[in-house]
């Protein structure tokens, strides 16, 4: 089976020797250019790992995104540097990066590290995935023609199962605990994704449209998942 990753990045050299390496090692990868879209892309796939450009973005932002994401990456993190020092080792280390990579690099090094890290991952039993915090209460809720069910994680619309991933089942569910409550984007960032990152708007819009295409009858005119204008966002009932 072939290895995927995700790359965060869009420099052209890195890429260049990131596809050659992969040629020879028989992987793929998938490359993304921001840090929301990394987030985006791993509630909806779980790659072999993830590969982080720093040129492409700020040290605090790489820090804050990959404390966020690690629980969801099942695999080794690695971040390449225009500029090794030793506070950027320290803080990637801290923040769960697996290895900190000056560039340009050996590329034989690299692929005998990685396939090391992609080794180990395999051969350490993960943790099983949290499950989704912030839930109103056991049993099910009805908002309208939605049944929640909490206990089993699923959401039924006129008693069809309608597939969520488990982060917009927790957004769908932090919406219900605060029914009729008007949120703002921080707020539901920092209430589901338990930290204050990135482009909030865009994180939570996505999420937002998704459920809305999945559970309103017309999206484009919701009738439980509301948008307050110059506010945020409100479940009514």
């Amino acid at each position: 089976m072939t290895d995927r990753f995700l790359l965060m990045g869009q420099n052209p050299d890195l890429i260049n020797r990131l596809d050659r390496l992969s040629k020879r090692a028989a992987w793929t990868f998938e490359q993304v250019t921001t840090p929301t879209g990394l987030v985006v892309e791993l509630e909806h796939e779980q790659p072999a790992g993830v590969w982080w450009d720093l040129d492409a973005s700020t040290l605090d932002t790489a820090i804050a995104t990959m404390t966020l994401v690690r629980s969801q990456v099942h695999g080794p993190i690695t971040v390449f540097v225009p500029r090794l020092t030793e506070q950027i080792q320290r803080k990637l280390y801290q923040a769960r990066a697996d290895d900190v990579i000056a560039v340009p690099f050996a590329e034989r090094v690299l692929r005998a590290l990685i396939e090391q890290r992609l080794w180990l991952y395999q051969h350490v039993k993960t943790q099983e995935p949290e499950a989704p915090t912030n839930l109103a209460s056991p049993g099910m809720v009805a908002i309208g023609r939605w049944q929640v069910d909490y206990q089993n994680y699923q959401v039924l619309k006129d008693g069809v199962q309608v597939e969520l991933t488990p982060k917009e089942f927790q957004l769908l569910s932090y919406l219900i605990d605060h029914r009729n409550q008007v949120l703002s984007r921080d707020q539901l960032v920092n209430g589901v994704w338990g930290y204050d990152i990135l482009n909030t708007s865009r994180i939570v819009d996505i999420h937002i449209s998704h459920l809305r295409d999945k559970l309103e009858d017309d999206p484009h005119h919701p009738v439980h998942l509301l948008t307050v204008r110059g506010f945020g966002y409100k479940l009514a009932e």
